[in-house]
């Protein structure tokens, strides 16, 4: 299509169609699931509305007469043998059939009481008569689930009588359990179909109504943007035909939505175009002007090329003596990276003595401790020994004292024995049975005296004994405590012999570390100095290629003189094409 070309298609009127395409089938899709909605919903109602009203008169039944149900042979309802009301003179039949005709006044719903499968009280008639269906059957399906199987049955359409009815039945039985009949309600098919289609109609015009809604708004919408795309185009096109002094209408630009906005961006467009363009016309004058200068640069930047070359050569001597010096830089690299792997192994043996004399040290402090625990229990030991040995010497001092006593006691007890003897001398023969006691009581304490006299020798003895062993004992708990300062003070040279061991270990390490950090230290130095080499050689090779770069380039300044010529030329050109756009 040329550029020219005029297009008839409306953008909005394709969004505005398309706008109502999506709302029609949106309307349906909602009026569809409405339907399905709702005639589920009104299905339901029926359902739970049924199944009350069929309990319930179930319910009544059951409870309104005591005894079994029967039928009679002229087809008359009993309960306990009963068939009539006698305060109201009718039959269970024609009471039954007229509160089954007030349930259905009032709620319009269809009731039925069957004795066995047969129809005996109902409210159901016949299609266009008010003759009521009873004696009739119910179908084999309900007999077959609610009878034999004594379950309910739920009958969307059953027909009844010619007839399509939505009905609920549920077993009728005596007081025992058994199961004698059946209660049905329903409601006839016509009713949910006749909800339905109001439903659909209700639903069906509120889309129609809100889809002509939407209609109107579109036209409007499609006449009133479409006014202010065709605006905004006409100021394009005016831009497309070099037209810079065009200006988009200020309703447009007062908008507050996207097409404000286009305009806008529209209207800044034009600005920025003028101010390009502007620029380009006075930037093809510069042009020319510059081309001119850049002929008389080339030729000086010829000449400055040639002295770069001559510097060039000079940074290639250069070079080569610096990957020289850095090639000497790497033999004494490596003399340092071996006298750093002999310190490191010098290192090793170190730590491995400091850490033997650390586990000796360990050791020796252990051993002093438990020689410590067993001088202070001897220590313990000869205390108790001593206290004992006090204790006995303070014993033996009192035997002492007894043994004194009893020399005493003798002593006078021979005194007695003399004055007794002397009495008994002048008792005469009265007094020889005294006189021969009181010779048994002088031997006595003669015997007594000896005894103890033997017995205060043995005491001394034993005291002078007893004291040298307290003496002995003394001198022996000063030693033990003078062993255990010794001890003591050992205890803490070893403590301070491990701690001097322990810093050296740690002092050890710390020199290994850092033996180690320096041989990293060498490795990165070594690698440094290789990229020196490297570059050293690489700069080498790149002055050569400098050199024959710099030749190239005195060529290229030949070609820039001649492509200045062309510049201006080319800025020529370019002040005609400028000319196309009208400021």
């Amino acid at each position: 299509m040329n550029q020219g070309t005029k297009r008839k298609g409306r953008i909005i009127r394709k969004i505005v169609l398309l706008l109502m395409a999506a709302m029609i089938v949106m309307a349906l899709l909602l009026t569809i699931i409405g339907v399905v909605r709702v005639t589920k919903t009104y299905k339901e109602l029926f359902e739970d509305e049924l199944k009350v009203a069929t309990y319930q008169l179930e319910d009544e039944f059951s409870n309104e007469y005591d005894g079994d149900w029967g039928l009679t042979a002229d087809g008359l309802i009993t309960r306990g043998n009963i068939a009539f009301n006698e305060e109201d003179g009718l039959t269970l039949n024609d009471e039954f059939t007229d509160q089954l005709d007030d349930m259905k006044a009032n709620t319009g719903i269809d009731y039925t009481l069957f004795i066995g499968k047969t129809r005996i009280v109902t409210t159901l008639t016949k299609e266009g008569s008010s003759e009521r269906i009873v004696g009739t059957d119910a179908s084999d399906a309900v007999v077959a689930q609610v009878l034999n199987a004594g379950s309910t049955y739920l009958a969307e359409d059953i027909t009844i009588a010619g007839q399509l009815y939505y009905g609920f039945y549920v077993p009728l039985k005596n007081d025992d359990g058994t199961i004698v009949g059946m209660v049905f309600t329903g409601k006839k098919s016509a009713v949910i179909r006749q909800a339905t289609a109001q439903t659909i109609l209700v639903m069906g015009g509120l889309s129609l109504l809100i889809l002509l809604v939407v209609m109107a708004f579109a036209m409007v919408l499609d006449r009133k943007v479409g006014n202010i795309m065709q605006a905004l185009c006409k100021s394009l096109d005016k831009l497309a035909q070099g037209d810079l002094n065009t200006e988009v209408p200020a309703e447009i630009l007062s908008r507050n939505d996207d097409l404000g906005e286009i305009g806008d961006n529209t209207d800044k467009l034009t600005r920025q175009l003028q101010k390009a363009i502007g620029a380009s016309i006075q930037l093809s004058n510069d042009v020319r002007k510059d081309g001119e200068s850049l002929s008389d640069s080339a030729s000086q930047a010829s000449e400055a090329s040639q002295q770069v070359a001559f510097a060039v050569d000079d940074i290639s001597k250069g070079a080569v003596s610096q990957a020289d010096s850095i090639q000497t830089a790497v033999t004494n690299t490596e003399t340092i990276g071996t006298d750093i792997e002999q310190i490191n192994r010098s290192i090793e043996q170190l730590s491995g003595f400091a850490t033997d004399m650390k586990d000796s040290c360990t050791n020796t402090i252990n051993a002093l401790n438990r020689l410590i625990e067993q001088n202070a229990q001897v220590l313990e030991s000869v205390g108790t020994i001593d206290q004992q040995i006090r204790s006995t010497n303070e014993a033996v001092k009192n035997i002492e004292q007894a043994s004194n006593m009893i020399t005493e006691i003798s002593s006078q007890t021979n005194l007695l024995s003399l004055n007794a003897s002397i009495e008994a001398a002048r008792a005469g023969e009265a007094g020889r049975g005294f006189a021969v006691v009181a010779t048994e009581i002088g031997q006595l304490a003669d015997q007594s005296g000896e005894a103890a006299v033997k017995i205060g020798k043995i005491v001394s003895d034993l005291v002078t004994e007893s004291q040298k062993s307290v003496d002995k004992l003394s001198e022996l708990t000063e030693d033990f405590a003078k062993q255990s300062e010794q001890l003591d003070a050992t205890k803490q040279d070893m403590f301070q012999m491990d701690e001097g061991v322990r810093s050296v270990f740690g002092g050890t390490s710390d020199i290994a570390t850092r033996v180690e950090d320096l041989n990293k230290a060498k490795e990165n130095l070594a690698g440094i100095i290789d990229d020196l080499s490297a570059i050293s050689e690489e700069n080498a090779a790149s002055t050569e290629e400098t050199n024959a770069s710099m030749e190239e380039l005195n060529a290229t300044f030949s070609v820039i003189n001649e492509s200045a010529s062309d510049l201006k030329e080319l800025a020529g050109k370019l002040q005609q094409e400028m000319a196309f756009f009208r400021l």
